[in-house]
């Protein structure tokens, strides 16, 4: 709460106590002014009470987040994360469990691999402070298709540019811890409830331009939901790469949804322990199985073969 919310909960404070004493004014206990004073003093004190809990900022929401997750200094400290997870996508009417895997180091490499459905091999996107790849493994015709060769595709550079923000490894959220300084931009634009939950909404613009919208856990503090649309939401769901790749363009309304369930502690950090990811038909569950911070991480996710 800033000076100015302080100031206004102060001048409601004043109110009350005028109120206080006016109501224990008992030789005017039934006059008709003082009556119009406890009426007024008290309106005007939950209203300008409530004003200065709820008033927020976008520096506001995004500190206490900070604080939140573990704090700028811890999640700033973090060079490199590995996350191990079990991927459950939905897919014509089935579910299909995928392992997924999201490797970091920061300003330098982010990775993302997934294994393959059906006896194909793993697939990946791999952006790097310097240039950005794709790999689809080799499928196996079926009927009347016809089978792939395995493909390794360099990504345009504006779309690796549009995607380094990924190198950033301070936590879950990396774009929100010390925002300013990283060249991004946000707003405060109100409330609004996500499953129930009573959140403070915050539009992020980050130096790129592409935009991300976040909803904090009015109680925790916490990320509950965020979303974008076009080519970021493409980014957040973690196949626009490949979708370009196969002449799969987006929609400016294309977009993603990414909602957390829980989260867990790991090294005095909250990372998200369970989350759904939907983006456009597709829903998938995902459940964070190991984290590892600054611990290094094996040669092979720096190759490309």
């Amino acid at each position: 709460m800033n000076f100015n919310h302080w100031l206004l909960f102060l001048k409601g404070s004043k109110l009350i106590l005028l109120f206080f004493a006016a109501y224990f004014n008992t030789t005017n206990i039934f006059n008709p002014s003082v009556m119009n004073l406890r009426f007024i003093a008290v309106f005007l004190f939950l209203t300008l009470a409530a004003s200065a809990l709820q008033a927020q900022t976008a520096d506001e929401v995004i500190a206490r987040y900070e604080a939140a997750a573990g704090g700028r200094e811890k999640l700033e400290a973090i060079r490199y994360l590995e996350i191990n997870s079990n991927l459950a996508m939905g897919m014509m009417g089935r579910t299909i469990d995928l392992p997924l895997t999201l490797v970091k180091e920061k300003g330098k490499l982010f990775r993302r691999q997934i294994g393959g459905i059906m006896g194909m091999g793993d697939s990946f996107t791999m952006i790097t402070d310097t240039a950005g790849y794709i790999y689809i493994p080799a499928m196996r015709g079926f009927g009347d298709m016809q089978g792939t060769e395995a493909i390794t595709s360099r990504i345009p550079d504006a779309e690796v540019a549009a995607q380094q923000y990924e190198l950033d490894c301070a936590g879950a959220f990396g774009d929100l811890v010390n925002y300013a300084a990283k060249g991004h931009k946000a707003e405060f634009v109100g409330t609004e409830k996500v499953t129930k939950v009573p959140c403070y909404k915050v539009k992020l613009t980050l130096k790129t331009g592409q935009l991300i919208t976040y909803y904090f856990d009015t109680q925790t503090g916490l990320v509950k939901q965020m979303e974008a649309t076009g080519d970021m939401a493409a980014n957040i769901s973690g196949f626009g790469s490949m979708m370009k790749a196969f002449g799969r363009g987006m929609k400016k309304d294309d977009k993603a949804t990414l909602y957390v369930k829980e989260y867990k502690d790991v090294n005095g950090v909250k990372f998200p322990a369970k989350y759904t990811l939907g983006f456009g038909p597709i829903e998938s569950e995902i459940e964070n199985l190991a984290i590892k911070v600054n611990e290094g991480l094996e040669e092979k996710w720096y190759h490309v073969k």
